[in-house]
């Protein structure tokens, strides 16, 4: 099933999976305070100054997808600004931030689908972060998609697409976590490739593995 990273309606985020996206929301904020910056940031003829990382964590319970986007200054980031900066300090703060993060939101998914093959994932409530610097725009944002929990060697396939035409490439990375373990050598660290272009897709698959599930006596293990 294709998800909607946008979709507001789907209910709050389950108590475990708030606890368990904690790493993905430091990394969110960690990002922004470094300028969004993951690593070498592929170029972009169609679009000058805009870069865009995509990061995928895959759990026994659900999908964690965090989505990092910034934009040199010029006449889009500048009319951002102009829009939300009501009091017209250069900043985007608070409530001016939250609005200015949604209306970014379809720009920073601009051809983006994440697919979960033969599951239907519940979402709740993206968090937004917004910031401009110098006239330059850099947003994260952030979403759990909740599944049933996988029983032991299982696998969840993850897909994530870029749909073609004019579309941003992407610096992707797909990872497990939680119980889960590459399914496959092409999913492994390493093998899944880090751009994903316009008219792309590329796929992982994790298994669950009963030592990361349950303890040395058999029991479950603790969470997180």
């Amino acid at each position: 099933m294709v998800i909607n990273f946008s979709c507001f309606s789907c209910g709050p985020i389950p108590p475990s999976s708030r606890r368990a996206t904690g790493a993905l929301r430091l990394a969110l904020g960690l990002c922004l305070l470094s300028g969004l910056t993951l690593g070498p940031s592929p170029s972009y003829a169609h679009e000058i100054g805009a870069e865009r990382q995509v990061l995928v964590q895959v759990f026994e319970d659900r999908v964690d997808v965090a989505l990092f986007y910034t934009e040199a200054p010029g006449a889009r980031s500048g009319l951002l600004l102009t829009r939300f900066d009501v009091n017209g300090d250069g900043k985007l703060e608070g409530p001016e931030a939250d609005l200015a993060g949604r209306a970014l939101l379809p720009r920073m998914l601009g051809g983006l689908q994440f697919e979960l093959p033969g599951e239907r994932p519940r979402t709740g409530q993206p968090e937004l972060k917004v910031e401009v610097r110098q006239g330059r725009v850099a947003a994260a944002a952030m979403m759990s998609y909740a599944l049933p929990e996988l029983e032991v060697e299982a696998t969840r396939t993850m897909i994530v697409r870029a749909l073609k035409g004019d579309v941003l490439e992407s610096e992707l990375h797909i990872l497990p976590g939680g119980a889960l373990i590459p399914a496959d050598a092409e999913s492994g660290p390493g093998a899944l490739p880090s751009v994903l272009r316009a008219g792309e897709e590329v796929e992982a698959r994790f298994v669950a593995t009963a030592d990361a599930l349950f303890g040395d006596d058999g029991s479950e293990a603790p969470a997180e």
